[in-house]
């Protein structure tokens, strides 16, 4: 074999065998993203909004709470800009108004707590009583998707536009499903 031909094969054999070293790793944490969004309550939304990040969670339970309610404030801003943006609208009729104005209020309040969970969340490693600080991100959780499904209590009343209802209502159902989620995976870590 001449010697130039050599250093390629070897050279070759080398990038194969580190690429393959990188991709192992990745298919792990992705693997572990997908297994333990297998059993969440939207198993589709999970993967769909966690995956991304699996090589940043690498398999650390904690870290891909973290992401999930991080991944879920996303969502709730978001929501939030759709339901200002409706409210600013001005051929809306007074009772759309308020309608839209007492879901701002739910968004708002809804933002705060799963703040509140995060915080709890991400001070868990160095909590003494971790038992303590993962009741409180599930009751804070808990609140922030009671407060995202009052958001559509005042649209059940057919004095809604239907377009803006179903703008709504898409947009909080999105928003209830990330946060099932992140509480979910909240009440499955380990202590």
């Amino acid at each position: 074999m001449e010697p130039k031909f050599l250093m390629i094969l070897i050279t070759a054999l080398l990038l194969a065998q580190t690429s393959s070293a990188a991709v192992a790793p990745q298919n792990t944490y992705s693997t572990f993203v997908k297994t333990s969004c297998s059993s969440a309550t939207y198993p589709a939304v999970c993967m769909k909004t966690l995956l991304p990040y699996a090589s940043a969670v690498k398999t650390n339970p904690f870290k891909l709470v973290n992401v999930a309610l991080s991944t879920t404030l996303k969502s709730a801003n978001a929501t939030l800009s759709t339901v200002s943006r409706l409210s600013k609208n001005k051929q809306i009729t007074k009772w759309e108004a308020a309608v839209l104005k007492d879901c701002v209020g739910d968004i708002k309040d809804s933002i705060s707590e799963i703040k509140d969970t995060l915080k709890a969340i991400s001070g868990l490693p160095k909590s003494a009583d971790k038992r303590f600080v993962i009741s409180n991100a599930q009751t804070w959780a808990s609140a922030a998707i009671t407060n995202e499904n009052s958001c559509l209590d005042g649209f059940s009343d057919r004095k809604v536009n239907p377009a803006i209802k179903k703008k709504i209502r898409n947009s909080i159902v999105s928003l209830t499903r990330v946060s099932s989620n992140a509480l979910y995976l909240i009440n499955h870590l380990t202590v």
